[in-house]
């Protein structure tokens, strides 16, 4: 069952995670003035945190227009009796299946429910479809591994023109021929 309710009760979760280019946000404005509010705003009940449709409320808070055209209200259903670490896990599964996930923030919630939850690598596959690789890059937490850069050896092709002289070892600089005689 949905209810009506005013955007300013609703609160943006900490932990929220979707992301919108600004195209596809005028798109979703100008489908809410065409067609009107299609989908209820999923929201925790005993928080008042948007799992989904953050959007959708910005949009009706913020743009005079849609802010008088629905009186600043949102069509929510609420989801109650479930905990924070439960909205968040719902809120990925919903967004990332539209593929509006944003890495960083999702990395702090893959972080999160670990932490809180003890959630296992076979958990992660399960309730998202994470892959060993892609769950061990949310873990990590800056989205990039660190490597010793300096313990490697670079071709010519990756040391800027710029660079001071001795950057590259003349050693280790080795010309490299193209596979066809004719290029």
């Amino acid at each position: 069952m949905t209810e009506m309710v005013d955007v300013k009760h609703l609160k943006e979760p900490s932990w929220y995670a979707g992301y919108t280019l600004l195209p596809d946000l005028r798109v979703l404005a100008s489908s809410l003035e065409s067609f009107g509010q299609l989908a209820p705003v999923i929201v925790h009940e005993e928080t008042n945190e948007i799992i989904d449709g953050v959007q959708r409320c910005r949009l009706v808070s913020e743009n005079k227009h849609l802010r008088e055209k629905f009186d600043g209200q949102v069509e929510v259903k609420w989801v109650s009796g479930i905990t924070t670490p439960d909205a968040m896990i719902l809120h990925v599964q919903m967004n990332r299946g539209r593929g509006t996930i944003n890495a960083r923030q999702l990395s702090r919630i893959v972080r999160s429910l670990r932490s809180a939850c003890g959630l296992t690598a076979d958990d992660f596959k399960r309730i998202f479809a994470m892959s060993f690789d892609e769950l061990e890059l949310m873990l990590d937490g800056t989205l990039l591994k660190h490597r010793k850069v300096n313990a490697h050896s670079y071709s010519r092709a990756w040391v800027p023109v710029e660079a001071p002289a001795g950057t590259v070892e003349k050693a280790s600089i080795s010309i490299e021929k193209p596979p066809n005689a004719d290029r």
